[in-house]
């Protein structure tokens, strides 16, 4: 785009160098004529250059100016869901909490409740243990028990013969 515009400009300085060249008039009217114009030119130049400053100056205090706007609209909104979203898990954390008292309120008794059945098995199993205990030094004391009285009748036996060989090497000699 600025190279036809360039092209332009170039063209439009060409043709008033030739239109300067052949003008009607003389040397020093043409002069003064285009000094006059060139003036001009420079004036409306400097007139649209302040005007392009001015919008420019006012362009830029708008856009602070709404710029700051949408600053602070954005800034509150912000504030807001923080605020929203704080709340939301505070209640959460708090409905969490509750949640986790309920549930270790509901939790000790079963554990209690375990616990208890679970000395009931063990008390169960030591009885257990201890009838079994018992029983196998009953039947230990029975095993025992019969070889007693074999081992007696056995020394009775050999008591009874001792007289008997006695008497025997009495009669001998």
């Amino acid at each position: 785009m600025s190279g036809k515009f360039g092209w332009f400009v170039a063209g439009a300085g060409i043709g008033a160098a030739l239109a300067l060249l052949y003008a009607p008039r003389t040397g020093v009217e043409t002069r003064a004529l285009v000094a006059d114009k060139a003036n001009d030119a420079w004036g409306s130049a400097q007139q649209f250059g302040a005007e392009a400053q001015s919008r420019g100056q006012q362009i830029y205090a708008n856009m602070k100016v709404k710029g700051q706007e949408v600053y602070d609209s954005a800034s509150a909104s912000a504030r807001t869901v923080y605020g929203q979203a704080s709340e939301a898990a505070q209640g959460a954390i708090s409905d969490v909490s509750d949640r986790m008292r309920t549930a270790t309120g509901n939790v000790k008794p079963v554990f209690t409740e375990r616990n208890d059945e679970l000395r009931e098995k063990i008390d169960a199993a030591r009885a257990r243990i201890a009838a079994q205990v018992a029983k196998n030094a009953e039947e230990a004391k029975e095993a025992e028990a019969p070889a007693e009285p074999i081992q007696a009748e056995a020394e009775v036996a050999d008591a009874a013969e001792e007289p008997k060989e006695i008497a025997e090497g009495a009669s001998e000699e």
